[in-house]
């Protein structure tokens, strides 16, 4: 039995527009100035707090911006200018993959349960995930928490699994853990910041992906 584990923004859905019109009425909400698109898109992958800590400031009123963050989130959602879209390709993988016998997906994200979980009910995807960790679950990535709770729950050895994430935080969860890392080079952070994080394996496309997945 194989564990196939999952990263979600960045891996499996573009979320950039969600994302940075997210920082952009939360920060404007709180009189703060809006940070840069870069900067925002770099740090995608760690727990919201600790992004919105580092691009406020410590002195800004975190935990206020999580809330507003939580509110404003599920409106964008709903606009279909903002709400996450899944790479070209993703959704054949996952329901390909999903209808193994041998195989059992998972996700592990930055994300808090209450939001993953109506992103994955909207896009029709919530079938096909057997576990699913998320950041109120665990410390933030590149903490490895995450991983050893899947393979707990879903009774694997870290040997039986791979993790596939977009960002630096990412592959250094995976090697944590003792898991092998893949990293896909269409999300947030670069091959060479993939490589250089751990990553045993960089892919290009999501045909790339479903081959080495398959093999």
């Amino acid at each position: 039995m194989q564990l196939i584990i999952f990263d979600f923004d960045g891996t499996l859905v573009d979320s950039r527009a969600l994302i940075l019109e997210c920082h952009r009425r939360v920060f404007t909400e709180f009189g703060l100035p809006v940070p840069p698109q870069q900067d925002s898109l770099a740090l995608i992958g760690r727990s919201l707090e600790l992004v919105l800590a580092e691009l406020a400031g410590a002195d800004a009123p975190v935990w206020d911006m999580v809330s507003a963050y939580g509110r404003v989130l599920p409106q964008l959602r709903a606009d279909p200018c903002f709400a996450e879209a899944p790479f070209a390709g993703i959704a054949e993988l996952l329901h390909d993959l999903s209808r193994r016998s041998d195989t059992r997906l998972g996700i592990a994200t930055g994300h808090v349960s209450n939001a993953v979980l109506p992103a994955l009910e909207a896009l029709g995807w919530r079938d096909w995930f057997s576990n699913i960790q998320a950041a109120d679950m665990a410390p933030s990535k590149p903490h490895p928490g995450m991983l050893p709770q899947a393979l707990a729950a879903m009774d694997a050895a870290a040997g039986e699994a791979v993790f596939i994430g977009d960002t630096s935080f990412d592959m250094q969860m995976a090697r944590a853990a003792g898991v092998t890392g893949i990293g896909v080079s269409w999300g947030y952070h670069t091959a060479e910041q993939l490589k250089d994080a751990g990553a045993s394996r960089v892919v290009g496309t999501v045909d790339e992906l479903r081959v080495l997945l398959e093999s």
